[in-house]
C-alpha cells in the first residue's frame, strides 16, 4: 500500500470542485483538459503546473493565492468526511471576506 501523501493543493482543487457541485465531466470541460486528467491530479498522481493553476482560477474565478492559501488550511490530515466540505466552505467564505477588494479602473 502507498503512503505517499498526496500534495494538500490536489485536495483544494477536489474540494473546491465539489464545493461548485461540479463533477469531474463537467470541470475537464471547462478546463479543457480530459476527465482522467482531473481524477489524476485529484488523486496526487499528477502535479498541478502553475499554467493549469492558472486554468483552474480563471475559469472558476478564483484567485490563485486563495487556492494556495486554502490548501495550505489543509494541511494536516486528508480530507475524508462530508462533514469536511462543511469546513470547507466556512474557509472558502473566509478566504473571500479576507480578500482585498479590487478597485475599478479610474482610467
Amino acid at each position: 500500500m502507498n503512503n505517499i501523501k498526496r500534495p494538500m493543493i490536489n485536495d483544494a482543487l477536489r474540494l473546491l470542485r465539489l464545493y461548485l457541485g461540479l463533477s469531474q465531466k463537467e470541470l475537464a470541460s471547462e478546463l479543457e483538459i480530459s476527465q482522467s486528467m482531473i481524477s489524476e491530479i485529484e488523486h496526487g498522481h499528477k502535479t498541478v503546473s502553475m499554467e493549469l493553476l492558472e486554468r483552474y482560477s480563471l475559469k472558476l474565478d478564483v484567485r490563485m493565492s486563495k487556492l494556495l492559501f486554502f490548501a495550505e488550511e489543509l494541511e494536516g490530515e486528508p480530507i475524508r468526511t462530508k462533514g469536511k466540505l462543511i469546513i470547507a466552505n466556512r474557509v472558502l467564505q473566509l478566504l473571500e471576506a479576507l480578500a482585498p477588494r479590487e478597485l475599478s479602473d479610474a482610467s
